[in-house]
C-alpha cells in the first residue's frame, strides 16, 4: 500500500560527519489512493524509500534505514546535511515534534526470496540507510542468511552508525575501506586503506552470493562493472543509486 500523511520528529542525531539519523512517528496516515479512507498500519519493505515535503512543494526522496515497526509507527533516515540543500537543511533544522508531510514507500531495492545465497552488502556514505535496514530485517528473521557488507569512506568521520555496526548481526561480517586514512589498518581488524572495490577484487565473498548496492551513481557504477568483470549474473545484483 501506498500512504501519505504526517510524520512527527522524535529525535535527531549525528551519526556520521555532516550526516544525521532522524526518528519519527506516523502521526496521522491515509491511503494515497484513496485519501478519504484512514488507515492505522504503517509499513514497509527494507531497502525502500519515503517522500518528504521540506519546505512548500519541495519534496526530497530518503531511504529508510529503520526496520518496519507496526507497534510504535516509527521511522528512521539518514541524511547527509548539504551546504545550501533546500531538504537536509530543512530536516537539520527541525525541533521534537515539528511535522513533515510524507508520501511511501516506494521502491523495488528490496531483499529476494532466495535463502540459499550470501548477502552481500555494498555500500558508502548514506547509501547505508537501506542496507541497514534490510540487514536488521533479516537478522530478525527465523533463519538469517549469512550477510556481508562492504562499507565506504574517506575515514572513520564517513561511515555512519559506527558505534553499532557490529551489533547489527551475529550474521554480519564486516569490511570498512576507508581510502584516505592511512592509518586504517590500525583501527579494526575489519578496516583497510582502500575502495570497496578491492574488497570485491580480492573476493571476500563466497560463490553463492546476491550483491546488493546504494550510494552516489559513481561508486554503484564502478562495483557494478567489478561483479560484472567477475561474470556475476545481472539476477544476482541489485541497485539503488544517490543523486
Amino acid at each position: 500500500m501506498l500512504y501519505q500523511g504526517t510524520l512527527k520528529l522524535l529525535e535527531t542525531k549525528t551519526v556520521a560527519r555532516e550526516t544525521i539519523s532522524l526518528k519519527f512517528r506516523v502521526s496521522s496516515l491515509s491511503d494515497l489512493k484513496n485519501v478519504a479512507a484512514n488507515v492505522s498500519d504503517w509499513d514497509f519493505a527494507p531497502g525502500q524509500f519515503v517522500s518528504l515535503e521540506c519546505g512548500e512543494k519541495i519534496w526530497r526522496a530518503y531511504s529508510i534505514a529503520s526496520v518496519p515497526d507496526t507497534k510504535n509507527q516509527t521511522l528512521e533516515l539518514v541524511v547527509r546535511v548539504v551546504p545550501n540543500g533546500k531538504g537536509s537543511n530543512f530536516l537539520n533544522e527541525l525541533k521534537p515534534n515539528d511535522p513533515v508531510n510524507f508520501k511511501g514507500p516506494f521502491g523495488h531495492f528490496q531483499l529476494s526470496e532466495n535463502k540459499e545465497r550470501t548477502l552481500i552488502f555494498c555500500g558508502t556514505g548514506t547509501g547505508i540507510a537501506p542496507l541497514r535496514s534490510m540487514i536488521l530485517a533479516e537478522a530478525q528473521s527465523q533463519n538469517p542468511r549469512a550477510m556481508i557488507v562492504l562499507y565506504g569512506g574517506r575515514d572513520t568521520g564517513d561511515i555512519a552508525y559506527l558505534d553499532e555496526i557490529e551489533s547489527w548481526s551475529k550474521n554480519l561480517t564486516i569490511h570498512l575501506g576507508l581510502s584516505r586514512d592511512p592509518e586504517a589498518n590500525n583501527f579494526k581488524p575489519y578496516a583497510q586503506n582502500t575502495r570497496i572495490t578491492q574488497f570485491l577484487e580480492d573476493k571476500v565473498y563466497p560463490q553463492n552470493s546476491e550483491f546488493y548496492i546504494c550510494g552516489n551513481g559513481d561508486m554503484v557504477k564502478s562495483v557494478q562493472e567489478t561483479l560484472e568483470s567477475q561474470s556475476i549474473g545481472k539476477e544476482k545484483i541489485f541497485m539503488e543509486r544517490f543523486n
